[in-house]
């Protein structure tokens, strides 16, 4: 089993839990401890008190999966919950922000259903000690203190191994590192890609004023390829991500006034939304009726630049102040990081982050390079990975 103790609470995330026995020999030999001991509803021994608090887990690290029907993604991991040696019974523990309560048997043990198609670090951690017990006797305060000091995470995501690392051709004061991303035989790993383009533009009435909080809808065969907008702000701008389809023209809606009022296109008339870009589509509504003249100056689109990526990224664990600079994932999972050679002579670990961002004066593919600073790993985002040598 892999134990955390309280001086690795910011290494592994978990709060433990940890109780005491009470011990009465001292107490016998004096009137005023005896007293002291009755006035106490739960009482330590000092090597209780003194004892670390650890929670124990079989395994803190999973590789990441794909999610599968049959639930072959998920498996059990079991765990004790102890102070020094002596089990916690009856102790409360929570996984990460959900609110399951997993209860500690007698002799301290429990069990987690770990979920291996999430990329995360999942803290697990001690929430309640009211009925907990240590040796049959409630937790002392000092022991409990002492027990919720102790922490660990559930980590999830794809190995990491390191092919190559060399100085820079460069600046000798730079290394650069070769990796690769490891998956599962058969799993497709998504990396940073388009994922969607962004449809924007601005929506004025017939005289010119912008429309706050209109609504832009669109869709494709009576409700397929839906989108919807965000409302409107005070200049009658609104946007929204879609991603169209080769040569199908689009219905387009606009309500106003809570959906009190609806403006369409034409009978019969569909929207062509440009293939593979991103677009602003300026609409104003008509002074009377509720159709919207379909062609300029009251239907105009535009080209723009930009487009939605998401998938995932690889970074270093280092402080922000350190620049260094790293690939886009190709489809085999190979990248290539810059970094200087004081820092990977440190052996700074690695995190991966899934990424989604509106990326939008660049157009970016597998094997570009992205300086440190686009990266943003998330707080759950597993930030702890060692890569291994490739011929370990």
């Amino acid at each position: 089993m892999k134990r955390v103790t309280k001086s690795a609470a910011l290494l592994l995330l978990a709060a433990g839990l940890a109780g005491c026995s009470g011990n009465n020999d001292e107490a016998a030999t004096s009137a005023t401890s005896a007293s002291s001991a009755a006035a106490t509803p739960a009482v330590s021994s000092p090597a209780a008190e003194t004892a670390e608090a650890h929670l124990d887990l079989d395994q803190t690290s999973y590789t990441l999966k794909q999610w599968k029907n049959d639930g072959s993604h998920t498996v059990t991991t079991k765990g004790k919950l102890l102070l020094g040696d002596q089990p916690v019974a009856n102790a409360v523990i929570h996984v990460g922000d959900s609110l399951h309560d997993i209860v500690t048997g007698e002799d301290g043990s429990f069990e987690i259903l770990v979920d291996q198609s999430l990329l995360s670090q999942v803290p697990v951690h001690v929430v309640s000690l009211d009925k907990a017990t240590v040796g049959g006797q409630p937790v002392a305060k000092d022991a409990a203190d002492q027990l919720m000091s102790a922490s660990s995470y559930l980590n999830v995501y794809y190995p990491i191994q390191t092919t190559k690392a060399e100085a820079s051709a460069q600046d000798p004061n730079q290394v650069e590192v070769h990796g690769k991303v490891v998956s599962n035989p058969g799993d497709v790993i998504s990396f940073f890609q388009i994922d969607k383009y962004r449809i924007g533009g601005i929506v004025k009435d017939a005289n010119g004023n912008p429309v706050k909080d209109a609504v832009v809808w669109i869709d494709r065969d009576e409700g397929e390829g839906f989108a919807k907008s965000t409302p409107t702000d005070a200049a009658g701008r609104y946007y929204m991500y879609y991603l169209p389809e080769d040569d199908e023209g689009t219905n387009l809606t606009v309500t106003t006034d809570d959906g009190k009022n609806r403006y369409t296109l034409p009978e019969g008339r569909v929207f062509y939304i440009p293939d593979h870009t991103s677009v602003d589509i300026n609409i104003t509504l008509p002074k009377d009726g509720n159709v919207i003249v379909d062609k300029p100056p009251t239907l105009e689109a535009v080209t723009s630049p930009g487009a939605m990526y998401t998938g995932i990224l690889v970074g270093l664990n280092v402080p922000s102040d350190v620049s260094y600079s790293v690939t886009i994932p190709d489809k085999e999972g190979n990248f290539a990081l810059t970094v200087p050679k004081d820092v990977w002579d440190r052996n700074p670990t690695f995190f991966e982050t899934k990424m989604t961002k509106f990326v939008e004066n660049r157009t970016l593919t597998w094997g570009d390079t992205l300086e440190s600073s686009f990266l943003e790993p998330g707080a759950n985002d597993p930030k702890t990975i060692e890569a291994k040598p490739a011929d370990a």
